[in-house]
């Protein structure tokens, strides 16, 4: 079929040159390179130590992904088809511009790769190797002979969750519309967490297609409540996620001794039935798409020769004709006007998203400002600083991923809503909001690691409390003496010492005061920092979307155009020309139109061979 589908398109393509409809041939070629990569991404996500790696090997059979205790990954690992196996280091450009992009797994012609051997990938894909992902790549890329991979499938083994507010929750959210599908991992120790169910909910706001696959069901022996009640968490998602329970000692095992019915006691036997029935689905949306394209292109090439048809077999009909060819050209051309009703829409929805994130970013930091300050009131600053900077950062890194989403899910209805001001309203350009940019810069900011102490030496509170006391002792003395009592008496020292510890609390006060200006003037500097930057990245990301959707939209006005224009210039040919030519011309026109009919019969041949192989 898929053969099939590359022949239609070039015929389609051959034909639009030879009309001379160079815009549609070019138009196709795009069809045909994104016909060229069948790939579906399949995303493997979770929190650390969960299983995701040993999933992978197991799915795969192939050590790919490092899976020690002591070790966990620090950056994406993509693992896709290959004569032989390979390994490369994906690294961006530094001048590469923000803008759509296709997320981590997706080819993208900006990227650098590397070649290194097969054997160092844990040195470069593990925190042990490149803690933190100090190395800033962007994934390693590993090619395998395996069959399961063979026909597109590519499967990207990510860094842990963490949590919603981690800056590797942020990353991967940011990756997950380039994903066809998510593998939610979580092991069979406990139900899944707060954090985990909050991360299935924003994924699938950007990727509906989520599975949760349970690990570890050899290892502890109640692993079926804990199924049970994670099956009941799954029901309160907004679509429906399936569920798997998988063992990979039992798959590894099943694949040495060659053991069917211990393959399918592992699970996994399920799971890749799953994920081979989706990439189908998949494989049939994208036919789909490309039936769409085809469909499009010979019906602007069918419509000028329909057009020259009716008034060769009926000339009465030619000012008629010609009217309505004046009017939908009227409507064409305020189609590429700037001031036409798409544009509007288009300028419109860009800025209200711009708005929308401006106000939502700055209201959500805003309250982590509130919340950050109100912690540091009730603490000793200096006492919890590691904590509490990492818990900022998280919270901060929580902030611009659930902005993103919101944004993100928005994109396809703004298109969607640009598109339906074409005649047919089908032609709807897939974008996403490439935040990759924003959160690399977020990443770079940090707070200050350190807060001045306020502790202090035995030997500094000695001299704090001698001058507080000091003044008491004289003042109280100088009173005694007048009374005729002695300058030291049991009073006056008692007193003296009193106002010395006052003294020493007072100057711990003051510290203390000074250190929580110091925590939250940093806190607040660290929050407008990054506010500040990922505002920018961000909304040169929306110029970058409302670019890429102008020229897409732009191009398809030009084509309705241009086809209008082309019909009417054939008529008024026509109309000018004589009985016999316009014989002649009629037979042109009727064998062009059976051959654009027969291409059509091919483009649903195509659709109807891909329902039936995928069904």
């Amino acid at each position: 079929m898929h053969e099939q589908a590359f022949a239609v398109v070039d015929t389609a393509i051959t034909a639009a040159t030879a009309y001379q409809r160079e815009d549609l041939a070019d138009r196709l070629r795009l069809t045909r390179q994104q016909l060229d990569d069948p790939t579906v991404r399949v995303m493997v996500v979770g929190e650390f130590k969960q299983g995701k790696s040993s999933l992978v090997n197991a799915l795969l059979n192939a050590p790919v992904c490092p899976v020690d205790d002591d070790v966990a990954t620090s950056v994406p690992t993509v693992i896709r088809y290959a004569s032989e196996p390979q390994a490369h280091l994906v690294r961006r450009p530094e001048s590469d511009p923000p803008g759509v992009h296709g997320g981590i797994g997706a080819d993208d012609p900006t990227e650098v790769t590397d070649p290194i051997d097969f054997a160092s990938v844990p040195v470069y894909a593990s925190e042990l190797g490149n803690p933190g992902n100090e190395m800033a790549l962007l994934a390693v890329e590993i090619g395998l002979p395996r069959r399961i991979l063979a026909d597109g499938l590519v499967v990207v083994d990510t860094p842990g969750v963490g949590g919603l507010g981690s800056a590797h929750t942020a990353a991967t959210i940011a990756a997950l519309p380039s994903a066809d599908v998510i593998l939610f991992v979580s092991d069979a120790s406990q139900e899944m967490t707060r954090t985990e169910f909050e991360f299935l909910r924003a994924a699938q706001d950007v990727c509906p297609v989520t599975a949760f696959v349970m690990t570890k069901t050899d290892f502890y022996p109640d692993w079926q409540q804990i199924r049970d009640l994670n099956a009941n968490h799954l029901s309160r998602l907004a679509n429906p996620v399936p569920l798997f329970t998988t063992s990979a000692a039992l798959r590894m095992k099943a694949i040495e001794s060659n053991d069917a019915d211990l393959n399918q006691e592992s699970g996994y036997q399920n799971l890749i039935e799953f994920l081979l029935t989706t990439a189908t689905a998949i494989a049939q949306e994208a036919t789909a798409a490309v039936v769409a394209d085809l469909r499009s292109a010979v019906g602007h090439l069918k419509g000028t020769f329909e057009g020259e048809k009716q008034i060769l077999e009926d000339p009465s009909q030619g000012e008629r004709l010609m009217a309505e060819f004046t009017r939908a050209k009227e409507r064409t051309n305020a189609l590429r006007d700037q001031a036409a009703r798409w544009q509007v829409t288009l300028n419109d929805g860009v800025a209200d998203l711009t708005s929308d994130f401006d106000h939502r970013l700055r209201g959500r930091l805003r309250q982590t400002s509130i919340e950050a300050e109100a912690a540091l009131e009730e603490q000793v600053p200096g006492d919890i600083w590691d904590e509490f900077a990492e818990w900022l950062r998280r919270r901060v890194s929580h902030d611009l991923a659930q902005t993103y989403v919101e944004l993100a899910r928005r994109t396809d209805d703004l298109s969607q809503d640009v598109a339906d001001h074409f005649d047919d309203g089908q032609e709807i350009l897939q974008v996403r909001l490439d935040p990759t940019g924003a959160l690399s810069k977020a990443s770079a900011i940090a707070p200050r690691t350190t807060i001045e102490s306020i502790r202090a030496g035995a030997g500094t509170k000695a001299m704090t409390a001698m001058r507080g006391s000091y003044g008491g002792l004289l003042m109280f003395g100088m009173v005694a003496q007048m009374a005729g009592l002695a300058m030291l008496n049991p009073a006056t020292v008692v007193i003296g010492a009193l106002m010395g510890r006052k003294a020493v609390k007072d100057d711990r006060e003051r510290q203390m005061t000074v250190q929580r200006q110091q925590a939250k003037a940093t806190a607040r500097q660290f929050i407008d920092d990054t506010g500040f930057e990922v505002g920018k990245e961000m909304k040169d990301s929306l110029k970058a979307l409302h670019r890429q959707l102008r020229d897409y939209y732009q191009v398809r006005a030009e084509e309705m155009n241009r086809s209008i224009a082309a019909t009417m210039a054939a008529a008024k040919q026509i109309m000018a020309s004589n009985q016999q030519q316009r014989d002649s011309r009629l037979r042109d026109v009727k064998a062009e139109l059976g051959r654009l009919n027969g291409l059509l019969t091919q483009v649903d041949a195509l659709e109807t061979t891909s329902g039936t192989s995928d069904g």
